[in-house]
């Protein structure tokens, strides 16, 4: 392992630390409403920007997508209809603006496009921090410190901005802001919610609960026409800048089905297909059909618990159940459960959540995605099939107890 990712896994060590003893050790003394907001502001900065500093490597694969969609635009090409970029970038045109930015700047301006291209995610995670003190004032400003900090330190956001350089980061700041703004602007949370949906597909989740969340016909209509609106309106306005066919932008993000057998109960599957080649049908079956097995997942879960539930647990159970019944899976999804189960305040769960998540993350982050020093205790893909995947599936029975728990639990309930 290189000098800067021993030190990387060396300060997510630390704030692991931090995070579980952040309660213990803070002064019991009253702290003003501008002091909390600094200290939140300042640790959730200083979390985030070691690594990026530290950190001359990322994602090798993500890297080379952000290079490649970057390219195509700064070209003026139409990106979803270009062969290389297949697989690469299955979202809606949003991100991509800002991978060109850092692309620009490293081959313009001589800077490190790893670093620059990471800063996005990053800002938009320390405003998740913030926005979720905010969120929390109305328990009290003390409560709402512990709040803002326990997701500044929280080291698996940390892991998927800072290490990682993914964006859902964003998409999950505009999915918070549209609970946020829900109760005094229909109209700024399904824009909101809508600017989300744009960035990454996932916050589409979160549609069902704001909906039934929010008062009256009109502002649920209000809601739902800002949410389908804005994304449509940058498909419209990428197609007008770029120009290409806005189906195959829509088909490239409804369409994306990967990251198969990798997590969860679909494991299971695969590895009897690896062990018994004659049953890889099964595991074929598994590949076209998952979705659907999903979508109908999460409709029990929906009519069962999550529609009775007030805006921000419901989306939290949707959440859990996704990561608990999903058929296709990428790490970063992990980081999606945690402000809002912080804003809903399930600490409980959130902390074992926290502690299996961190175990498989450190081992898939330091071995595998910032070094490739995995291959040496296995070749690959036998080195995926019984190491990697093996090491997620403490963190997937955690969100099949959490699961669990959010459906037999008694959670606040809509009014």
């Amino acid at each position: 392992m290189n000098v800067p990712v021993l030190l990387s896994a060396l300060w997510i060590l630390f704030l692991l630390v931090a995070w579980l003893g952040y309660r213990k050790h803070l002064p019991q003394a009253e702290i003003s409403v501008r002091q909390a907001f600094i200290l939140v502001g300042a640790a959730a900065l200083l979390a985030r920007f070691v690594p990026n500093l530290l950190l001359p490597v990322g994602s090798a694969y993500d890297l080379e997508s952000y290079r490649i969609v970057s390219d195509l635009l700064l070209d003026g090409q139409e990106v979803y209809a270009q062969t290389a970029s297949v697989n690469r970038h299955p979202y809606l045109p949003f991100q991509m603006y800002w991978m060109a930015f850092a692309r620009w700047s490293a081959l313009t301006l001589g800077l490190p496009f790893v670093k620059v291209v990471r800063l996005a995610p990053i800002g938009a995670d320390v405003g998740i921090a913030l926005l979720l003190f905010a969120s929390l004032r109305r328990l009290g400003t003390k409560a709402a410190f512990y709040g803002g900090l326990s997701y500044a330190l929280n080291p698996i956001p940390v892991f998927v901005c800072a290490y990682h350089g993914q964006f859902d980061a964003i998409a999950a700041l505009l999915t918070v802001l549209a609970i946020y703004w829900l109760k005094s602007s229909p109209a700024l949370a399904g824009s909101s919610l809508g600017l989300g949906i744009l960035s990454k597909s996932w916050p589409v989740l979160a549609l069902p609960s704001l909906f039934i969340g929010t008062r009256g016909w009109k502002n649920r209509t209000v809601l739902l026409g800002a949410a389908l609106v804005v994304p449509l309106a940058g498909v419209a306005l990428y197609v007008a800048l770029i120009g290409g066919d806005p189906r195959s932008v829509l088909e490239r993000a409804l369409g994306y089905n990967w990251g198969l057998g990798v997590w969860g109960y679909t494991y299971f599957f695969r590895l009897i297909s690896l062990v018994q080649p004659t049953a890889t049908a099964l595991f074929a079956w598994f590949i076209r059909n998952g979705r659907y097995i999903t979508l109908l997942a999460l409709g029990l879960v929906w009519l069962i618990r999550a529609r009775k539930q007030l805006p921000a647990d419901g989306l939290l159970t949707t959440l859990v159940a996704f990561l608990a019944v999903t058929h296709a899976f990428s790490i970063q999804y992990l980081m999606w459960v945690v402000p809002f189960a912080i804003l809903v305040q399930d600490h409980r769960w959130l902390m074992r959540y926290t502690l299996a998540a961190f175990a498989y993350m450190f081992l898939v982050y330091m071995t595998l995605v910032l070094t490739g020093s995995i291959t040496r205790l296995l070749p690959w893909p036998q080195a995926d099939w019984f190491i990697i995947i093996p090491a997620s599936i403490p963190a997937w029975l955690v969100t099949v107890g959490w699961l669990g728990s959010r459906l037999a639990g008694k959670r606040a309930q809509r009014s």
